[in-house]
């Protein structure tokens, strides 16, 4: 009878030393589902569940493009990405009355000046215009700037196309944004405060990365929405040259005389600014004839 009380003492305390199970969380980074491992069924639930956090492995951007995606929610642009500007330098007659001029363009062709500076020189004015037109306008504005008075120096138009950039922006957005909804949820679950701040740490990053591709998509599509045209007024002065009269012959004689006599001077002048030089030979050449004489009486 004893035996057989010490053997069911054994057998519960077995039981209750047996340690609870967790739920573990696998994420998968090419979907958007969080599996869980539950306990088996038949089992009896565990008292006390618990989220065994695992810091998950943000993929780096090329292999985040490259991975098949399951969701089918990747971006495509609709239309083509086309970011158009270009250049144009100008001489006219008249900077003001041509600057009157692009003005109306301007204003009929709904685009603004971004930036405006003068600038007048000694033999230059000019106007310096850095222009935003809508991006159908463009052609039209290029066409009625040239139409006015005056000639074109140079030009130079450029189209650059950034479709595949911007869905590249566009696929790695979406992904980040996938990463952040995963972290949220498993913040959700999150138990112990080291794996709160490892998850809340990891969101703040990928909600900075999150705002900083916002913003470059915005400033493509804002490139593309209104092109650039910088145009370029100059007008040269017309600057009256002195008129020079010949001298005669009797004019150039006496200046010849005039020049020469002040050579003569200049001369004289520069050989009286010299009589340090002359004393100081002179001293040596006393000091050597001093020195000679009592040589030869020696000898």
């Amino acid at each position: 009878m004893k035996t057989k009380s010490l053997l069911v003492a054994i057998a519960m305390l077995m039981l209750a030393c047996q340690p609870k199970k967790e739920i573990e969380v696998a994420l998968d980074y090419t979907t958007s589902d969080i599996t869980l491992s539950e306990p088996a069924p038949g089992s009896p639930p565990p008292a006390c569940e618990t989220v065994k956090f695992l810091p998950p492995v943000i993929k780096d951007d090329a292999v985040e493009q490259n991975a098949p995606s399951t969701t089918n929610k990747t971006p495509i642009a609709k239309h083509k990405k086309i970011i158009k500007d270009g250049s144009i330098s100008i001489k006219v007659n008249d900077v003001e009355v041509a600057k009157k001029r692009l003005d109306a363009v301007i204003k009929s062709h709904d685009a603004y000046y971004e930036n405006e500076s003068f600038l007048n020189h000694d033999l230059r004015v000019s106007y310096s215009l850095k222009i935003r037109v809508p991006a159908n306008n463009f052609e039209s504005l290029l066409k009625a700037s040239e139409k006015g008075e005056g000639k074109i120096e140079s030009k130079n138009i450029n189209a650059r196309d950034v479709t595949e950039e911007f869905v590249d922006g566009e696929i790695r957005l979406t992904n980040k944004k996938l990463f952040r909804n995963r972290y949220n949820q498993l913040l959700e679950k999150a138990g112990k405060v080291d794996d709160i701040l490892a998850i809340e740490e990891n969101i703040q990053t990928l909600q900075e990365e999150i705002e900083s591709q916002e913003g470059q998509l915005k400033f493509l599509d804002d490139q593309v929405a209104y092109s650039t045209l910088e145009v370029y007024l100059f007008s040269e002065k017309d600057i009256a040259k002195p008129l020079v009269n010949e001298d005669t012959f009797f004019q150039r004689f006496k200046s010849s005389i005039s020049n020469g006599w002040n050579t003569l001077v200049s001369f004289l002048l520069w050989c009286v600014m010299q009589w340090p030089w002359a004393v100081v030979i002179i001293i040596l050449i006393v000091i050597i004839k001093i020195y000679l004489r009592r040589r030869r009486k020696l000898a």
